[in-house]
């Protein structure tokens, strides 16, 4: 796809809740889960480019150190990750929904929350 004067390249973070089976620990459950985003946000368009995946951190009520978002019961996870791409849009407001129009075909019944939008 050719860029025109129209359009601009703008980053977009969508959080992506991610279903691990047979895992055993919650390292085991992250790793795939990266990988296994990454391949299929490879598959995405040209609209698409440098994805940056990391997984989502909540704080510990009782220390206040961060904590990955991941649990694994009875080997199976769920995975908190956070997804940021560039995006080509006319407009930030845009991005998102080019955003999940481009990578939602590539992650069926998962959903896409747009967190984040700038450029």
């Amino acid at each position: 796809m050719t860029t025109t004067t129209d359009t601009d390249w703008h980053e977009v973070t969508f959080s992506i809740p991610w279903i691990v089976h047979g895992v055993a620990t919650a390292q085991d459950a992250i790793n795939i889960a990266v990988a296994e985003l990454g391949k299929r946000v490879a598959q995405a368009g040209d609209a698409i480019r440098n994805a940056d995946i990391s997984v989502q951190s909540v704080p510990c009520g009782d220390c206040g150190n961060e904590m990955d978002v991941s649990v694994v019961v009875s080997g199976e996870a769920l995975v908190g990750l956070l997804l940021t791409v560039e995006v080509q849009a006319s407009c930030p407001e845009e991005s998102g929904i080019i955003g999940q129009r481009e990578l939602g075909p590539h992650v069926p019944d998962t959903p896409l929350r747009l967190v984040r939008t700038s450029g």
